[in-house]
C-alpha cells in the first residue's frame, strides 16, 4: 500500500472528541502515546519508581475524569503535562519535610548553566555529576521546574508557561535566573571551566 494511502492515526483532538462521545476505550490510545513522557516527567521530580509511577497513573486518571473540562485551548499533551506537574508539585510539598527529593541525572553542567547544549550530551566524571545533581537539587522548585520542563521534557517556553500556569515572561525570567544560580553553584562546587 503506498505511503500516502495509509490511514493516518487519529490526532489527539480527534481521540479526545471520540472519548467524550462515549468511545472511552480510546483513552487507552492517549495513555499509550504519553505514558513514557508522563512517567519521565514524574520521575524527574519524584524519587523512586513506585512513587513516580503512582503520580503518572494519577495524572492519567485525573485527565480522564477531567476530559469534559478540557477546552482544547492548549494541546492535549500540554494539558496532561500541567496535570502531571501539579501532581508532582503537590507530592514535593507533602514530602519536603521528610527530605525526599528527586535527583536528576544531569550530564553537561556548564552547558546547562548557560543554555548552550542539550542536557543529555557530554559526560562528566561521576563526582562532577553528583555535584551537578547537588546544585540542581539546591534550586528552589520554581527554578528547577523550568530546567526540567525545558531540557528533559523538551517543552517550548510557551508550553512551560501553560504547564506552570505562569506568563511567558515569568518562564523566561525563571530560566535566566535558574541558569545563573546553577552556574554560580557549580563554580562554588568546582565544576566547569572553559568549554
Amino acid at each position: 500500500m503506498p505511503e500516502s494511502s495509509k490511514p493516518q492515526p487519529p490526532t489527539d483532538a480527534e481521540l479526545v472528541d471520540r472519548v467524550r462521545r462515549g468511545e472511552t476505550r480510546l483513552f487507552a490510545e492517549l495513555v499509550a502515546r504519553y505514558q513514557d513522557a508522563v512517567f519521565a516527567m514524574a520521575s524527574r521530580f519524584v524519587p523512586g519508581a513506585v512513587d513516580a509511577e503512582d503520580v503518572a497513573q494519577e495524572a492519567f486518571l485525573k485527565a480522564y475524569r477531567g476530559l469534559e473540562g478540557f477546552k482544547g485551548e492548549a494541546r492535549f499533551s500540554t494539558w496532561l503535562y500541567r496535570i502531571t506537574w501539579n501532581l508532582c508539585a503537590d507530592w514535593l510539598r507533602r514530602h519536603r519535610r521528610s527530605g525526599r527529593t528527586a535527583h536528576l541525572p544531569l550530564e553537561n553542567a556548564e552547558a546547562l548553566a548557560d543554555g548552550r547544549v542539550d542536557l543529555e550530551r557530554g559526560l562528566l566524571a561521576s563526582e562532577e555529576r553528583r555535584k551537578v545533581r547537588e546544585a540542581l537539587d539546591g534550586l528552589d522548585e520554581k527554578y528547577r521546574s523550568v530546567i526540567v520542563l525545558l531540557y528533559y521534557q523538551k517543552l517550548s517556553y510557551e508550553e512551560i508557561a501553560s504547564v506552570m500556569g505562569v506568563p511567558l515572561k515569568t518562564v523566561e525570567t525563571r530560566l535566566y535566573r535558574a541558569r545563573r544560580m546553577l552556574k554560580q553553584s557549580l563554580e562554588r562546587l568546582g565544576v566547569g571551566g572553559d568549554a
